[in-house]
């Protein structure tokens, strides 16, 4: 689906295409002459966040990842979204699953008629950069929750739960990454004045941008290190729990084995010493436990239980 925004006092447009047709890219093509190469990244589901420039065209590229709610289908939570930047018009490139940030396109299209397309991009940016905080707040308190019923009572659920939670913010940690490079590949190309020339208003947006980015790739890292050492600790229980039961089962063995081997040979059919008294079986009963005592006693000697 393509959708035109409204033609401003500048004659500036934003443009939205929403899971591109071949009758839109063919409108794309025609109409507004985008190079097949550009239209190819800008689809791509798996295009790494970066700037590129087309100079035959004027053109820019930005690929920026998004942040997504996953679903049954699809586990991953980032997502690129593309923009290319032509003279007077801006095309945004999203999903389904990422068509959330247009909201923040119509926001920027209509809080002021004349800003430039690059005042335009730089806000959607920012928007998008800011919106992670959102996650990382619901993922802190997933793992808030996880560590609570962690610690009262270990279970299957819990610790796939946090699983889950280890592999959003690899996820997560990825995109921001990925952000970062490309604002800084914007940095480079604006320091250097390569083919475009951004106004001191846009340098400042840029270096909000960057802030938020850095902000937001540091409350990751905290969170994925913490829900390391959290999956490492409980799998350190789990083991030491595992060790005590396996430590307690052949304790159990070796002590009851004990009594089958005296009390199998006493029930042999044959002469054996005291077998003939009324009183035999309290024999046979004390010369097992007297064992089982001596194991017990080498057993807390050596300190293994």
């Amino acid at each position: 689906m393509l959708r035109v925004g409204p033609v401003t006092k500048a004659n500036n447009q934003i443009i939205a295409i929403v899971d591109e047709t071949a009758a839109d890219r063919e409108k794309l093509l025609q109409d507004y002459h985008l190079t097949t190469e550009f239209l190819r990244y800008a689809t791509d589901p798996l295009e790494r966040a970066r700037v590129e420039y087309n100079p035959f065209t004027s053109s820019w590229l930005i690929v920026y990842n998004v942040p997504v709610t996953a679903n049954e289908t699809d586990k991953r939570v980032i997502k690129p979204i593309s923009f290319i930047l032509k003279g007077n018009q801006l095309f945004v490139f999203v999903t389904a699953q990422t068509s959330h940030i247009l909201s923040a396109v119509d926001a920027v299209n209509q809080a002021d008629e004349t800003r430039g397309m690059w005042d335009s991009l730089l806000a959607i940016l920012y928007d998008i950069s800011t919106t992670y905080f959102d996650y990382i707040q619901k993922m802190t308190e997933s793992r808030l929750r996880i560590e609570e019923h962690l610690h009262q009572r270990s279970s299957s659920k819990h610790i796939f739960e946090l699983a889950d939670l280890s592999t959003a913010l690899t996820y997560f940690l990825t995109g921001a990454n990925g952000n970062l490079v490309a604002i800084g590949q914007l940095r480079l190309i604006a320091k250097r004045g390569e083919n475009v020339n951004l106004s001191p208003q846009n340098i400042a947006q840029l270096e909000d941008i960057e802030v938020e980015a850095h902000q937001a790739q540091e409350m990751l890292e905290l969170n994925s290190d913490i829900v390391d050492k959290l999956s490492n600790t409980f799998n350190n229980l789990l083991n030491n729990n595992l060790n005590q039961v396996m430590k307690l089962l052949t304790i159990y063995s070796v002590v009851l084995m004990i009594p089958p081997i005296i009390f199998g040979f006493y029930g042999m059919n044959m002469a054996l010493p005291l077998a003939d008294k009324q009183w035999s079986w309290v024999f046979s009963v004390v010369i097992s436990v007297a064992p089982i005592v001596w194991v017990m006693y080498r057993l807390k000697h050596d300190h293994f239980i």
